[in-house]
């Protein structure tokens, strides 16, 4: 009985990390661009998915929140070829970064007029 007991009990926090956060909240800072190029849009039109991608960070790290600075390298077509985090920030999350990654490099910017690197300061809220 001991043995299934344990077993049970295993088993109910193997659950819990399946259900994903819900809400959160996005703030997006004073972004740093070239001046002919105002990328603003495309990233407030992806702030659906930033916050998607909180909540399934949060779903293994429920504590995740704060801060995450991140440099976004767009080439002269308007097309994201890497996104990384500027080190520090409460929520410099490996998997919150590669996500949000993800939603960049699907997306695409006004054409900057040559290669640009985007500052963006985002900062998620529970």
């Amino acid at each position: 009985l001991l043995a299934l007991s344990a077993c049970g009990g295993a088993s109910t926090p193997t659950s819990t990390p399946t259900s994903t956060p819900t809400g959160g909240s996005l703030l997006i800072g004073d972004i740093v661009s070239p001046k002919s190029f105002d990328p603003k849009a495309t990233l407030l039109s992806l702030e659906p998915q930033f916050i998607a991608c909180y909540n399934q960070a949060r779903a293994t790290t429920p504590s995740l929140h704060g801060k995450v600075k991140l440099l976004i390298h767009v080439n002269e077509a308007g097309t994201c070829l890497g996104v990384d985090a500027e080190p520090g920030g409460a929520a410099n999350d490996p998997t919150l970064v590669a996500c949000l990654g993800d939603a960049l490099k699907t997306s695409h910017f006004p054409k900057p007029g040559g290669s640009a690197t985007v500052i963006a300061p985002l900062v998620f809220r529970p």
